[in-house]
């Protein structure tokens, strides 16, 4: 098991942000409302979690432990399959941070920890956790084959002297919200449904690298996000994007997600336009919010006619950010 903790640096959002480690065996003092998952995406689902564990942790004055796993256990289940991620681990991470944990905890998922039967896994973490409380939802498990379900937790906290609570399943249109349906609507391109079940927009974080140069030669230059290899995206098309600087300061734009057909391209890149100069970006890591399908990629006769095309592209974000709020 692995911790994220060591360094007792204070984020901006006030919670202790370690770096990851070997962890030393040694109980971490005080008590603990634990919550733990995958929290792929961290929707509202987990948000729900979340909070319910946070009123819990501010009842009993315990800390708010969230575990997660790395890498996502389906990846070592199912080896060689392609699992796209909602949120992979630096986003997830953040996502977190925000929902108000005090402390995140990462355990390494191999063929140990999967062989590894729901009593020792569950005894492992009370041999580094003083547990008051655990907050799950209807479909948790751990263990071997998944077979410690919520039946086996509360039996295995009536004999080691903690409480478990549950939150319900959240619905969306009489569908479950879970990480796998985001998956799909994401991959059909229902931003609104994603929105909906996330609680937020659909975000991706990356660095900005260097590219071709061809955005700003033709008048539009662009950031060029690389992204984690697992990231799950929309379909290709050009969208009306929002770009969050490490700063916190966000920047209205709009972003071409694709292949380039315009310029015969093969790689699929993600690349943002900011409709105000954002200055050098070259190796930021930045976060940027996909609100809005424009249209799909497509070839033009002319580059004028591209360039005619970008500018009306420019034109729509700029009316969307314009719309009154309602």
């Amino acid at each position: 098991m692995a911790e994220v903790s060591g360094s007792g640096r204070l984020t901006t959002h006030g919670v202790a942000e370690f770096g990851l480690g070997e962890t030393t065996g040694d109980q971490v003092a005080g008590p603990t409302c634990l919550v733990l998952g995958n929290f792929d995406g961290v929707h509202i689902g987990h948000q729900a979690i979340l909070a319910a564990a946070a009123l819990e942790a501010g009842r009993t004055r315990a800390e708010l432990t969230a575990i997660t796993f790395e890498p996502h256990p389906r990846t070592v289940i199912e080896p060689g399959r392609s699992l796209p991620l909602l949120s992979p681990f630096e986003l997830k991470r953040r996502l977190l941070v925000e929902s108000g944990v005090d402390r995140l905890w990462v355990i390494p998922f191999d063929e140990r920890v999967r062989r590894m039967s729901p009593d020792t896994f569950m005894d492992r973490l009370r041999d580094r956790l003083r547990i008051e409380t655990m907050v799950v939802g209807p479909t948790f498990s751990i263990g071997k084959g998944a077979e410690g379900r919520l039946d086996f937790l509360r039996e295995y906290a009536s004999r080691g002297g903690f409480s478990v609570g549950l939150v319900d399943a959240l619905l969306w249109e009489g569908e479950a919200v879970s990480s796998s349906a985001i998956r799909s609507r994401l991959a059909e391109g229902a931003l609104g449904a994603v929105g909906a079940m996330l609680g937020r927009p659909f975000q991706v974080l990356g660095v900005v690298v260097h590219g071709d140069g061809m955005g700003r030669q033709l008048g539009f230059p662009t950031a060029n996000l690389e992204l984690p290899s697992l990231q799950a995206l929309p379909p290709d098309g050009v969208y009306v994007m929002e770009l969050e600087l490490a700063t916190g300061e966000r920047l209205q734009a709009v972003g071409s997600l694709g292949t380039r057909p315009h310029f015969g391209g093969q790689e699929r890149r993600f690349e943002v336009h900011c409709l105000e100069d954002p200055g050098d970006l070259y190796g930021e890591m930045v976060r940027v919010s996909v609100l809005r399908l424009l249209r799909p990629q497509e070839k033009f006769a002319s580059d004028h006619a591209l360039v005619e095309r970008m500018t009306r592209d420019v034109e729509l974000a700029a009316a969307h950010f314009a719309q009154p709020l309602t």
